[in-house]
């Protein structure tokens, strides 16, 4: 998990909704950030190895795997098991927080978020993860 040959930090988002994905994955690259997307929970497992990204934003309604299934694996496989994950997804139940950071979640954001928020939170995981 390094920064690109370019220097720029490297996420991976995966996020079923196209919109949603495209709008971060935006945010991200036009904030200095190379950013890869996927659209389920199996691809995102791929990527998170393949690629190596120095954070990886899910949400937790996936299809196939879902983001706490995908959460959970990446922290049970001693390979990945330091890569920093950000939930950032739609359910805002007190339950869903609490089960992702205690699967091992850097954070969880709800959906609507703001921007300028967003991009702090993650910037601040990847100082502390750095």
């Amino acid at each position: 998990m390094t920064t690109t040959a370019t220097g720029r930090e490297r996420i991976l988002i995966a996020d079923g909704d196209p919109l949603a994905r495209r709008f971060v994955g935006a945010l991200l690259a036009n904030s200095g950030y190379e950013v890869h997307q996927t659209e389920d929970g199996e691809s995102a497992l791929r990527g998170a190895s393949a690629l190596g990204p120095r954070l990886l934003v899910i949400d937790v309604v996936l299809p196939g795997m879902d983001g706490f299934e995908v959460l959970n694996a990446l922290k049970g496989d001693p390979g990945r098991a330091r890569m920093p994950v950000m939930i950032l997804s739609v359910r805002d139940r007190e339950e869903d927080v609490v089960k992702a950071l205690d699967l091992g979640a850097e954070d969880y954001v709800i959906k609507p978020f703001n921007t300028q928020e967003l991009l702090a939170r993650i910037r601040r995981i990847l100082e502390r993860t750095g």
